[in-house]
C-alpha cells in the first residue's frame, strides 16, 4: 500500500522551548516526554513516545511533519514511487532515526519546500499517558490530528499529496467573492489529515489541530487560555465540513493551534466531495469582533 496512513508527529523550531513546554502541558494538557537523544524537548498526547518535537531555533515555524506508513515494505514502495516521480528522497541516518524514535525513516520536501518525514515503527512510551487537565486525545489509527499549510501552487500540491502520498480529497471551502480556496485531504477516516490554501504565507504552517475525547475539555482549555493570557485567534465555533467544535489560540511561536472535539469521519465508500461557501457554520469569531 503506497500511501501514508496518518500524521504521526510534528517538529517545530522554536525560540523559547520553555514557554512552549509550559503552554503545551499547562494549557493544552499534553505531557512531558523523555528528552530526545539529540536534546530536543518532546511531548506526548497518547501511548506513543512522542508526538511533538521542539527544537531550539529562530524561525518559530514548522521544522518537519512526520507521516506514518504501515510498515517497512510499504515505506520502501512509497520511496520508489516518489523517486520514479522525480522527488528527491533520502534515508535518514541512525542519529535522526533515534531522535524520532522510529524504526525506519525517509526525508524529503513537498512542492512548497516543507520538510516531510515518512516513517514506520514508532516507539511506545514506557508509561501510560496521563494528563492532569484532559481526559485524553483522539489519536490511534487517525494520528495526532491535522495540519494546515500554505501552498505555492494548489494543483502541484494536490497532485503531490494525492497522487504520490495517497491522500484523498475530502472537500473544499470557497467563500463567495473571496480569494480564499481551501482543499482538505484525508489519509484515514479523520476528516482531514492535511489542508492547504494557495496564498503567500509568513510561515510554513497556519495551524495544527489536536482533538480531545470530551467536549467539555474544549471549554476548559479555552478558559485556561484566557486565564493564562494566551491570545485567542478565533473563539468557540464549528466548521461546516468537518463539524469540529473548536477554537484557535496562538502558540508561543505565533502560529495557531486548533483545540477541538467531535470531528466528522470519512467513509470513502459513500463520501461525496462538495464545496462549502463558509469556513464556519457558527462562531470562530476573531478576538477583535468578539470584544467589540
Amino acid at each position: 500500500m503506497t500511501a501514508v496512513a496518518r500524521l504521526g508527529y510534528l517538529g517545530f523550531e522554536v525560540s523559547d522551548p520553555g514557554a512552549w513546554e509550559t503552554f503545551a502541558v499547562d494549557v493544552l494538557g499534553l505531557s512531558r516526554a523523555e528528552p530526545a537523544p539529540d536534546g530536543a524537548t518532546t511531548l506526548r498526547m497518547d501511548e506513543q513516545a512522542q508526538r511533538l518535537v521542539l527544537q531550539r531555533g529562530a524561525s518559530d515555524d514548522l521544522a518537519f511533519a512526520g507521516f506514518e506508513v504501515v510498515d517497512v515494505r510499504a515505506l520502501r514502495a512509497l520511496a520508489e514511487k516518489l523517486r520514479d516521480a522525480g522527488v528527491a528522497v533520502r534515508d535518514a541516518d541512525a542519529s535522526t532515526r533515534a531522535a524520532r524514535r522510529v524504526e525506519a525513516l525517509l526525508q524529503l520536501e513537498d512542492p512548497n519546500g516543507i520538510p516531510l518525514e515518512l516513517y514506520c515503527g514508532p516507539a511506545r512510551a514506557r508509561e501510560p499517558f496521563h494528563s492532569e487537565l484532559v481526559a485524553g486525545f483522539c489519536t490511534g489509527d487517525e494520528g495526532l490530528g491535522h495540519i494546515v499549510i500554505g501552498a505555492r501552487d494548489a494543483e502541484t500540491t494536490l497532485r503531490f499529496y494525492c497522487d504520490l502520498l495517497g491522500m484523498r480529497v475530502s472537500d473544499h471551502i470557497q467563500p463567495p467573492g473571496s480569494p480564499l480556496h481551501m482543499t482538505f485531504l484525508h489519509a484515514n477516516p479523520r476528516h482531514h489529515t492535511l489542508a492547504f490554501f494557495a496564498a503567500p504565507v509568513r510561515k510554513r504552517i497556519h495551524h495544527f489541530m489536536i482533538e480531545a475525547e470530551r467536549m467539555e475539555d474544549v471549554g476548559l482549555c479555552y478558559e485556561r487560555c484566557v486565564a493564562a493570557g494566551v491570545p485567542i485567534s478565533s473563539g468557540l465555533g464549528q466548521h461546516p465540513n468537518d463539524r469540529m467544535f473548536s477554537f484557535y489560540a496562538k502558540t508561543p511561536s505565533g502560529f495557531n493551534v486548533e483545540f477541538g472535539w467531535g470531528g466528522r469521519k470519512v467513509d470513502d465508500a459513500h463520501w461525496q466531495v462538495v464545496t462549502y461557501d463558509r469556513t464556519s457554520t457558527w462562531g470562530h469569531q476573531p478576538a477583535a469582533r468578539r470584544s467589540a
